[in-house]
Parts: structure tokens; C-alpha cells; sequence
């Protein structure tokens, strides 16, 4: 009995992804959903409460991966003791991100999703909300910083905030727009040493 109700529950997540990556969460319909997955309307409600319901349970389980990722990522670089530390973690930088672009590749199809398909959702501002996460993460390292560069009045909240958006819509974008990981990779690689380079400027290191 638990063995159907898992492959019927699988069944209508596999639907939900070809119906909503084909019309977007608003334009995708619970029926056809549910006729593509061979269920009924109401094997439907017996695993999800609603259409966004199912939404949130085809994302979160990537949603939550990559965010455990990102914070793996920058909890090596909240140690900071000198100038020499600074520059060693700035140069470290694309490292965390080319282990991020490759996860977004991993789950391209939950991605796809959540950029292109998501409006109507809690979802729907998802690449602004993973900026502001960048931008957090990145102030909270500058902040540390601060004791060491020649120009903490240059590290302001606004620069920060239009580096992060940057760099996250920079990644999102060539994915969006059909690079393959590899070129995505070269892309942020460049987009990364332009930022590095110029937080080194500002901050006068």
C-alpha cells in the first residue's frame, strides 16, 4: 500500500514538472495534471493540499540542497585576520561558485522552474531572494574586513547590494539563455575576476 501511494505520488510530481515547465504555474491545471499521471481529482488532494502545494514540493528539496550548499561554501570564508586573508579568500571565490553553477546544471529542470515558470508562486522573486542572500553573506565578510583595508567608508551596503545582484543574475542569465555549464562556468569566471578585482580597487588592497 505505501509502495502505490509513493509511485502515484511520483507519478503526478513527474506531470507537475512537464506541466508546469510547458505553461508556467498559472497555466498549468491540477486536472490535466492529474490526467497525464493517471489519477484522479481526488488521489490528487489525498498527497497534495493545492497546485502550489505541489509546487513547493517538486522545488524545496533543491531549494534547501543549494542553500546548504551556499552556506558550506562561505563558512570557510568568515575568517579573516589580516590583508593576506582578504586577498587569499577573494582569489578563493570562483572555486565556491563553480561548485554552485555545477548543482544548477545538476537540477536544471527544478531550476527552469523556479526562474521561468514560477510566477503565481512564493517562488516568483526567487533570483532576487537568493541576491539578497549573496549580498548578506558577502557584507557580513566585508564587515570583518574592515580592520585591515585602507577604505572600510568605500564598503557601503549599496555597492555591495549591486555586486551580488550582478553576479547572480549574470549565472542565471547565461542559463537561462542556453550556455552549457562549461561556457556558464567561463562566463562567471570572468564576471568573478571583474568583481575581484574591482573590490580590491575600492577597498585599496
Amino acid at each position: 500500500m505505501a509502495y502505490d501511494f509513493e509511485q502515484t505520488h511520483e507519478r503526478i510530481l513527474k506531470s507537475a514538472l512537464s506541466h508546469f515547465t510547458e505553461y508556467g504555474f498559472s497555466g498549468a491545471s491540477i486536472r490535466r495534471i492529474c490526467t497525464d499521471a493517471g489519477v484522479t481529482n481526488g488521489a490528487f488532494y489525498a498527497h497534495f493540499k493545492s497546485k502550489e502545494d505541489l509546487f513547493a514540493q517538486l522545488v524545496e528539496p533543491v531549494v534547501n540542497g543549494l542553500n546548504e550548499l551556499f552556506t558550506n561554501e562561505n563558512a570557510p570564508y568568515q575568517e579573516i585576520y589580516s590583508a593576506s586573508d582578504i586577498t587569499k579568500v577573494l582569489e578563493q571565490t570562483f572555486s565556491s561558485d563553480r561548485i554552485l553553477i555545477r548543482y544548477l546544471y545538476e537540477h536544471a529542470d527544478i531550476f527552469r522552474l523556479l526562474l521561468a515558470a514560477s510566477s503565481g508562486t512564493g517562488y516568483d522573486d526567487y533570483c532576487d531572494r537568493l541576491a539578497e542572500c549573496e549580498m548578506e553573506s558577502t557584507m557580513e565578510f566585508l564587515d570583518k574586513c574592515r580592520p585591515y583595508i585602507a577604505h572600510p567608508e568605500n564598503i557601503t551596503a549599496g555597492v555591495v547590494k549591486r555586486m551580488s545582484f550582478f553576479m547572480v543574475s549574470s549565472v542565471f542569465d547565461s542559463f537561462l539563455n542556453g550556455m552549457t555549464e562549461e561556457e556558464t562556468i567561463h562566463e562567471t569566471c570572468l564576471s568573478s575576476s571583474f568583481c575581484i578585482a574591482g573590490m580590491k580597487q575600492i577597498m585599496g588592497l
